[in-house]
């Protein structure tokens, strides 16, 4: 028997409808999600591999590159860059020699909306465009920049993110090795991380992340290349060209799902999923998670809660950074409201920004973690755990929590009983 099948609940990502997200089983129905998200327009990677938007209330099954399913769950973002697929708009400064035009191939979305941007000369100052997004306030703060490019002409693709000149972050993709590198100028603007994502079809999804400078607004400059060099270096080639689409800048650590934007900028409303029916456990248990957190904005929003009524008595996992790293912290109630960390703040143990398979096993006042195949940690705590012995408890992804992280679930699963150690080095193996 697969050890999934000895679950109490089981959530695999497959089946939805409006407003409901399906477990595998109780067959019954009792540990269904409630789901909810205010808006239309939320977007996901379908079967096709395409990019297209969901309506209101609708779960997002995203296939990255025609996958098995996750379920996403993200908090309320905004696209602060304005027209994000029209890079032949006015708003979109171009230097002399550089040519945007529009609608040339498929995007990303199936649609003929991606333009061709091309430079005219060698010149290095004359062969790029560029705009500016205003930010939230005019402070340093976390944001990323992202945006999907084709290659047409030439191995190199530059792009620039600038605060109060020269404070900056560059970036430099080449399409024959897919990487991605970064270097900084100028002072109070510093690289976080990047990421290359390939949606197929010849399309990559960049995305840089930065700590910024205390400039009102953050300028994107792209420009294709022959040659490596950042934006404005002079280039060896007087017609390399790249199609771009979806420019997005966010004030989060990573890139979240893609928002469209035209004239104004557009924020993306908070997924609402919770498992509304209580449902009780005995003296031992196992949580499991298969996910990945793809983005950060703040310490301690809530990734996961097995909670009661009066969320007195729980079993939380939350974010948090300190310094380069960031992670899920654990928490879990005992002794009839004690809060104990099963795994602190100063425990970078279960990173963000990868898969990770992750058991919590509770046995009295005993735990267990085993992560990716591994234990990282056991220990005991005062009086027993809370959610054990009948506590009527459901499990919550972050309900009505408005800036939370972007997260994919692959599978999640509540056991009514300890697995041997054997059972969770399986199950949390990648």
């Amino acid at each position: 028997m697969a050890i999934l099948d000895k679950a109490k609940f089981l959530l695999i990502p497959s089946g939805y409808k409006s407003a409901k997200v399906y477990s595998v089983f109780p067959s019954s129905g009792a540990f269904d999600f409630t789901f909810a998200r205010v808006g239309d327009g939320a977007t996901r990677q379908n079967i096709g591999g395409l990019l297209e938007s969901k309506s209101a209330n609708i779960p997002r099954l995203n296939h990255f590159n025609g996958g098995c399913p996750s379920l996403l769950i993200e908090g309320t973002i905004t696209n602060r860059q304005l027209y994000s697929e029209q890079f032949d708009n006015a708003a979109w400064v171009k230097r002399s020699d550089i040519t945007v035009t529009a609608n040339q191939i498929a995007s990303p979305d199936g649609q003929i909306t991606a333009d061709k941007i091309q430079r005219g000369s060698t010149v290095n100052t004359n062969n790029y465009l560029h705009d500016s997004a205003n930010k939230s306030s005019s402070s340093q703060l976390n944001a990323s920049t992202s945006v999907f490019v084709k290659q047409g002409n030439g191995d190199f693709f530059a792009f620039r993110m600038t605060g109060t000149y020269p404070n900056r972050v560059d970036a430099i993709f080449q399409f024959s090795n897919t990487t991605l590198t970064t270097s900084e100028g100028g002072s109070n603007f510093t690289t976080i991380r990047s990421k290359v994502e390939n949606y197929g079809n010849g399309w990559f999804r960049l995305s840089v992340s930065y700590n910024t400078d205390a400039a009102s607004s953050i300028t994107s400059t792209f420009s294709p290349r022959g040659s490596s060099g950042v934006i404005d270096a002079t280039d060896t080639s007087t017609d390399a060209f790249v199609y771009l689409w979806g420019c997005q800048v966010e004030e989060a650590v990573g890139a979240s799902s893609y928002i469209k934007t035209e004239n104004l900028q557009t924020s993306r409303n908070f997924d609402d999923c919770v498992n509304t029916s209580t449902f009780t456990l005995g003296a031992d248990a196992t949580f499991y998670f298969d996910f990945e957190v793809d983005t950060y904005t703040a310490n301690g929003e809530r990734l996961f809660s097995a909670v009661n009524a009066g969320t007195t008595k729980f079993l939380r996992l939350q974010t948090y950074n300190s310094g380069a790293n960031y992670f899920s912290y654990i928490t879990a109630s005992s002794n009839n409201g004690s809060s104990n960390n099963l795994i602190s703040t100063s425990e970078n143990l279960v990173p963000f920004f990868q898969r990770n398979k992750l058991a919590i096993q509770l046995s009295g006042n005993t735990f267990k973690i085993f992560l990716n195949g591994s234990q990282i940690k056991t220990g005991t705590v005062t009086g027993n755990f809370d959610v054990l012995n009948g506590e009527a408890i459901v499990s919550d992804f972050a309900k009505s929590t408005s800036g939370n992280s972007s997260r994919k679930i692959y599978a999640h699963a509540i056991f009514d009983e300890t697995l041997t150690t054997n059972e969770l080095t399986t199950l949390t193996t990648l």
